[in-house]
């Protein structure tokens, strides 16, 4: 028996088409991809549907699903749109059964802005297109990119954005040379400091000296693949974040710093999917 996917989501555009349908043929796919508006989904929260039937089995079914929802995520993203899946938590956001049979499920709550019709073509477009693979830690990143761009306040979406680099920066071992400088710090707290004071001073050197911090990790991983000036623009943006979080300064004049972090978090995340694609060089 033949199955089928499919992958529902919405964008924190209204649509301005009742009616829409768009085929794709993409060479990533086996089979093609109906895009369409369903029926019986409450139409004033935009709810959008990519079908396809035809493969083999389940397995088959769900691989493709997974590579549209990828696609998805990397051009909505990249277009600065932003896409949602329906469903999320418990149930899962990719819908799979045998051909000929469907569940009409209807998302619900409502959501508050238009979405033209070229606008939505090109994004599912370009998704089908340039459907590739993502880590999980790449997938969080995009994912919490997509999200920022839903209605909430700038400050939230500074905060997800800047949560998006962190994700793809995985925090480094420290050098040997490092450890060691560490270690004769420690050595010098004075003896008769304290026991609270020492324990807590002790406790953070111990855990610099095992790997390096957040901050760090990503500083040097924008240094690595986009380059110093946007490392530089980042750890500005940090400061932004940490006097925010820790010091509750900077309420409603975070909307620059949350565009700033979108396009380093943005380009990060397309610089870091490149390298994990590109050909290792043999072993000799």
């Amino acid at each position: 028996m033949p199955y089928c996917f499919d992958v529902r989501f919405r964008t924190p555009r209204p649509i301005d088409a009742n009616k829409l349908e768009e085929v794709f043929n993409p060479a990533p796919f086996k089979r093609p991809l109906r895009f369409y508006r369903p029926d019986g989904m409450n139409r004033h929260d935009g709810w959008l549907a990519v079908e396809s039937c035809g493969y083999a089995d389940f397995g088959e079914a769900v691989a493709s699903g997974a590579l549209l929802q990828v696609g998805l995520l990397i051009a909505a993203a990249k277009q600065k749109i932003g896409v949602e899946f329906y469903l999320r938590g418990a149930v899962k956001d990719l819908h799979v059964y045998p051909g000929g049979q469907f569940e009409l499920r209807d998302p619900g709550l409502p959501l508050p802005t238009i979405l033209s019709h070229h606008e939505l073509k090109e994004m599912v477009g370009a998704a089908v297109d340039s459907a590739t693979s993502l880590t999980a830690n790449q997938r969080v990143a995009a994912k919490l990119l997509n999200d920022s761009f839903f209605k909430m306040s700038p400050e939230a979406s500074f905060l997800l954005r800047v949560s998006a680099v962190e994700a793809l920066c995985p925090q480094a071992d420290q050098t040997d040379a490092f450890r060691g400088i560490v270690n004769s710090v420690l050595a010098s707290i004075p003896r008769d400091a304290p026991t609270p004071d020492r324990d807590q001073i002790e406790q953070a050197l111990k855990r610099l000296a095992a790997r390096q911090s957040v901050r760090s990790a990503c500083t040097s991983k924008i240094r690595q693949l986009i380059g110093d000036d946007k490392a530089k623009k980042f750890d500005a943006l940090y400061s932004r974040r940490s006097n925010f979080l820790h010091d509750g300064s900077g309420r409603g004049t975070l909307g620059d710093a949350a565009d700033a972090a979108l396009e380093i978090g943005l380009e990060l995340l397309l610089a870091d999917i490149a390298q994990s694609a590109a050909p290792r060089p043999a072993a000799e």
